[in-house]
């Protein structure tokens, strides 16, 4: 599992780090739009795996 993780994490940091050198300091209408759509997965990604695991510690 940790593995698994560990190469999703790397695909979205290959995905946005590159994209990010594209994007400008203060203007997200300049921004390369993978920047944009990799953080929006993320997180949704993270927003998702934190509800999950709140409903599952709670009983």
């Amino acid at each position: 599992m940790r593995n698994r993780l560990t190469m999703l994490l790397l695909a979205f940091a290959l995905f946005i780090v590159p994209s990010n050198a594209y994007a400008s300091v203060n203007a997200w209408n300049d921004a390369e739009p993978a920047f944009i759509t990799g953080l929006t997965i993320l997180s949704v990604i993270t927003l998702i795996l934190f509800i999950y695991l709140m409903i599952r510690d709670n009983g």
